[in-house]
């Protein structure tokens, strides 16, 4: 008896539930929208850095190689600045998201907001999008994304949106990653010319260490050694001793190059794990919508705190 008279109590209890968990708040997507500026300014901050270096080390090589590692810093400035572009693309599209959770609305409108925001999101990182109509394919990146936009766009709720957007997301953020290694081959090859020209520089001073060494290991490898042969040792060790007051300062040479070139590059790997960072983040936005919590971005703020510990080291040498 008592069932039946619950059966329809249940039956508005359910309804309830739905009507509230339509109509719950929507939540704060402030801390992801910060931790995004905070990325841009390290992505700033890391340029700058490895930037400065690079110029700095045309100052330090002979005139006769100062043209191409010029050439060689100059290109790795321009091409970083695009790559602070991408951040101003990633931060607009942040305050996006914030404003469109904010608004607290749901439905077609809304999704049609992200979609128009993911668009503007792919333009601004230098994916240009394919016009209406165009036949999409996975092999083709901005086909690729053009088809999320679209999905995005035919949501019918802001968690189905983002859920549809986070492959365009994953995709945008691959690309600023393979950005990220051009950078680092401008790095590998600036490296080069700057250890060539060093190289150069203590031709001479290189070529003398490595006669005396060969011409050791040309007597040890007689066996047993004769008098002279120890006697002429003996001279192989004071003339390598002679040298201290310009080999210490070559090998420091050598040793601080390889730093700097060692943290140049860690500075860029950092940046583009927080760029991967970010798009993880990101993935955690539609659960957040779902279950109404505050969106996690403690691996985005360590990733960036990381990459701008590595531009303080760098800075520092």
């Amino acid at each position: 008896m008592h069932g039946k008279f619950l059966k329809p109590f249940a039956g508005l209890v359910a309804g309830l539930v739905a009507v509230l968990a339509g109509c719950a708040t929507l939540p704060d997507v402030a801390p992801y929208r910060d931790a995004t500026v905070q990325l841009r300014s390290a992505v700033l901050a890391s340029g700058n850095a490895v930037g400065a270096e690079l110029r700095n080390a045309t100052l330090a090589v002979e005139e006769k190689d100062r043209a191409n590692l010029e050439k060689s810093a100059k290109t790795f400035s321009e091409n970083w600045q695009v790559r602070v572009e991408s951040a101003d693309a990633l931060v607009v599209y942040a305050q996006a998201l914030a404003e469109i959770t904010k608004a607290g609305k749901e439905g077609g409108d809304t999704a049609r907001s992200l979609a128009a925001a993911l668009e503007q999101l792919a333009g601004g990182v230098g994916i240009a999008l394919p016009p209406a109509g165009a036949v999409a394919t996975l092999a083709d990146t901005a086909a690729f994304v053009y088809a999320q936009v679209a999905a995005v766009r035919a949501s019918r709720s802001l968690e189905d949106a983002l859920v549809a957007a986070q492959p365009a997301v994953n995709e945008i953020a691959a690309k600023l990653g393979k950005d990220l290694d051009a950078s680092l081959t401008l790095i590998d090859a600036a490296y080069e010319l700057q250890r060539l020209a060093l190289a150069d520089r203590y031709d001479k001073e290189i070529g003398f260490l490595k006669a005396l060494e060969r011409e050791r290991r040309k007597l040890y490898a007689q066996g047993q050694l004769s008098r002279e042969d120890e006697k002429r040792l003996k001279e192989i060790g004071e003339l390598f001793d002679s040298t201290k007051s310009w080999r210490e300062p070559m090998q420091a040479a050598f040793a601080q190059l390889e730093k700097r070139y060692e943290v140049e590059r860690e500075v860029v790997v950092a940046t583009k794990a927080a760029v991967a960072e970010w798009a993880a983040a990101h993935r955690g936005l539609a659960i957040a919508v779902r279950e109404g919590r505050t969106i996690s971005v403690e691996g985005l703020i360590q990733a960036t705190l990381e990459a701008r510990e590595l531009v303080r080291r760098l800075r520092a040498l």
